[in-house]
């Protein structure tokens, strides 16, 4: 029912001002004063997720396929790193009708996002600043292969560092060059939450971009592809995140975890298996761009 919708909104509203509110150095004071350090941040991140949601609702909408209003997921624990929310979903309640409309529906979200997310990252970047951050960014290693090789060395595991550092897709790069420009040596960008909301929009959008299994990437590779050799690219991407687990990033476990055993690498068929035209091909094409183009080959470090 619509209320459940409302209710979650609200919700993921205050955890994500929270989150928002740390993210800006919120130490302590007044409501308002938590309020107003965290909106930014809210807001950004709230209005690319909506853009998301709202690209596959109103696509479903235009093929008649059934569907809920998004449900937002609210998310907070005090004194770890976290968002404010995990995201938010909508819910097919009917089949899709045909591989085009798999397409649509699938590609609609992420490119949605993508538009909203953009300009607020180029937005942030205007208004962050430049830090000398010394070898704190460099310290340590977020792989599995790179925390055995200090063990054996005899060298402290990784998390010995004061800070988080974000990395970089070629999208998010290529903006802070012609924003912020050239870095100097031992420099880093201490980035405006808003710029930090969209960074997080566009790691969204990359995940879900991910070719496999009933993710928006998995709907793209489906509606192109076909069936059995949509199956083919996601048994092969998901054996991509368990390497890139070990050996670049222990973040890509998680989501080779998630993969495997609550998503699925299965594609459901729709009612007709007609392949998509050429127009819709050049839409998968794009989608699969801009996956490339906002992938973090190691997210955090």
């Amino acid at each position: 029912m619509p209320w459940r919708n409302a209710v979650l909104f609200l919700a993921t509203l205050v955890t994500t001002v929270m989150a928002g509110a740390l993210f800006a150095g919120f130490a302590g004071g007044s409501t308002l004063s938590l309020v107003l350090a965290g909106l930014s941040y809210a807001g950004a991140l709230l209005a690319i997720l909506m853009a998301h949601e709202m690209g596959h609702y109103l696509l479903a909408r235009a093929w008649k396929v059934e569907t809920s209003l998004p449900f937002f997921i609210p998310f907070y624990l005090p004194g770890l790193l976290n968002f404010g929310t995990l995201g938010a979903v909508i819910r097919l309640r009917s089949q899709n009708p045909s591989r085009e409309a798999v397409l649509d529906i699938g590609a609609a979200g992420p490119i949605a996002g993508a538009l909203v997310a953009l300009p607020l990252y180029a937005w942030g970047l205007a208004h962050s600043r430049v830090h000398a951050v010394g070898e704190m960014a460099a310290a340590g290693s977020d792989s599995l292969w790179g925390m055995l090789q200090e063990w054996i060395r005899g060298e402290p595991l990784s998390g010995g560092g004061a800070g988080i550092s974000f990395g970089d897709s070629l999208v998010t790069a290529a903006i802070q060059h012609l924003v912020v420009g050239p870095l100097p040596p031992g420099h880093d960008v201490v980035v405006h939450p808003v710029a930090l909301a969209a960074w997080l929009g566009l790691f969204v959008t990359t995940i879900n971009l991910l070719p496999l299994g009933q993710l928006d990437g998995g709907h793209v590779t489906y509606a192109w592809l076909g069936e059995r050799r949509a199956l083919l690219v996601s048994r092969i991407v998901s054996a991509g995140l368990l390497t890139a687990g070990i050996f670049a990033s222990f973040n890509w476990l998680v989501w080779w975890a998630i993969s495997q055993f609550v998503i699925g690498l299965r594609h459901p068929p729709a009612l007709s298996e007609a392949p998509i035209g050429p127009r819709r091909r050049a839409v998968a094409i794009l989608s699969l761009l801009l996956f490339v183009a906002t992938f973090v080959p190691i997210p955090f470090r």
